[in-house]
């Protein structure tokens, strides 16, 4: 693959005009190089948007942009497609004004690789919604929810301080072109996160947005020191993001939970949970032989006793949770010891279970404060975390790139397959154009074996 960063500028022939072409449709040439050196000569002059017919190009600046403010609302609100320079707004005004129109359910897709931009993008189609919503108390609501969302399912990854480790499926209902609620629907968050960290990366960033924003007596009533003191949060070597500030994310955090309705025994609920997962990660265990068996102790009893109470659990049950293997049969119950590194994943198994529960319950409690009242169409935006090949690559992992694969087949299917077919049907000359059909991938991982 090649990037529009390392592309020799003489490598291919300019595109004409100063800001190269808007629409890639009607470049003269169509291949690779010439579609990237068109991508870059407008990104080096600043325009990071370029369109191939209605589908929207988007280059990271890694920087924003002032172009998403009240000015730029007004000029996309009601136009149509190429009458104003290529915008996200101009997306998201089409697909309000065909909701309109034809009166179907809308989709918009994001997708990229890690670090491309889709949570950003995410948020300035909600931003552009709310702008032409006016004031709404839902519009408000359905705002607050992305901060906590962000919080709990994104992280730093070496590519990105703000990388997405969960896909959603967010659909914004309207009536009258006022929102009149949502459903966020997430998958595939990143439980291995959790546990692990590689090198310069961190775990979700609530953990340390908690330790840095709690106030003192909460942080005594929940066992919490820094974070550096935590195996689930040290892994990565630095507990910081640069620019970064956890304390006051924090506080934002709280205002987004107190519009949200999360009452206060609600959020010290959510804080003594992830309290006590961090306390689980520094349960460590020790070997020892019965006839012959390694078999696993705790040693450090404070932090089971810890994490029992914070749970409100026997501390008896926790530690058997961790250090026995049960069996069930018709008759009884068969307690089998594990051995150090089976009582590490027991103790892990836990912590992720946890928090996916947690996450799940926040979605729920948010998606039935803005739930709609009635039926109404919506325009639903489906942002999936990027694709990645990383050194050491998870289940989840392939879980999540085969979702990307699935996806660009999806376009590969609108943008070459069916245009194609058409142009034959019509029996229009034309010049085939190749395409890398990665259906044999798909067939690979959704087949079944034989």
């Amino acid at each position: 693959m090649q990037s529009v960063h390392n592309l020799q500028a003489g490598s291919f022939a300019v595109p004409q005009g100063d800001k190269g072409v808007e629409d890639m449709t009607q470049l003269e040439e169509l291949h690779q190089g010439i579609v990237l050196q068109n991508i870059r000569k407008r990104f080096e002059r600043g325009l990071i948007y370029t369109y191939i017919g209605s589908i929207l190009v988007s280059v990271n600046p890694y920087k924003m942009y002032n172009i998403y403010g009240t000015e730029q609302v007004l000029q996309y609100e009601g136009k149509a497609l190429g009458e104003n320079p290529p915008h996200l707004f101009a997306i998201v005004n089409i697909a309000v004004s065909k909701l309109r129109d034809a009166k179907l359910n809308q989709c918009i897709i994001i997708s990229g690789e890690s670090g491309s931009g889709k949570t950003e993008a995410t948020k300035l189609i909600l931003r552009y919604l709310a702008a032409i919503n006016r004031k709404h108390t839902a519009t408000q609501q359905i705002l607050e929810a992305t901060p906590l969302l962000e919080s709990f399912g994104n992280a730093k990854t070496v590519r990105n301080d703000n990388s997405s480790r969960f896909g959603k499926f967010v659909e914004i209902f309207l009536e009258d072109r006022l929102i009149s609620g949502a459903i966020t629907s997430q998958y595939l968050l990143e439980k291995s996160r959790i546990v692990f960290q590689a090198n310069n990366e961190r775990n979700y960033h609530i953990f340390y947005e908690m330790l840095a924003g709690l106030p003192g007596h909460q942080k005594r009533k929940f066992f919490l020191q820094e974070a550096e003191t935590y195996f689930y949060l040290n892994q990565g070597g630095n507990c910081e993001i640069p620019g970064k500030a956890d304390a006051e994310d924090f506080h934002r955090l709280l205002t987004s939970m107190e519009a949200l309705h999360f009452s206060l025994d609600d959020q010290n609920s959510i804080f003594r949970i992830l309290s006590s997962i961090l306390h689980l990660g520094n349960v460590y265990f020790e070997k020892y032989e019965i006839d012959y068996q390694e078999v696993a102790s705790v040693v450090s009893a404070r932090e089971i006793r810890v994490v029992a109470e914070l749970l409100q659990i026997s501390p008896e049950c926790l530690q058997k949770a961790v250090t026995f293997k049960v069996t069930e049969t018709l008759r009884e119950k068969i307690l089998t010891p594990l051995t150090v590194d089976s009582a590490m994943d027991a103790r892990d198994a836990i912590a992720k279970i946890l928090y996916s529960l947690l996450f799940n319950w926040i979605t729920e409690r948010i998606n039935r404060r803005i739930y709609p009242k009635q039926k109404a169409l919506s325009i639903a935006i489906l942002d999936i975390y990027g694709f990645e090949d990383l050194g050491f690559n998870s289940f989840e992992q392939l879980c999540i790139n085969y979702a990307n694969e699935y996806i660009q087949f999806f376009f590969n299917k609108i943008v070459f397959k069916e245009e194609q077919e058409e142009y034959i049907r019509e029996q229009i000359e034309w010049r085939e154009i190749p395409f890398n059909d990665n259906q044999p991938c798909i067939d690979l991982i959704a087949q079944r074996p034989y």
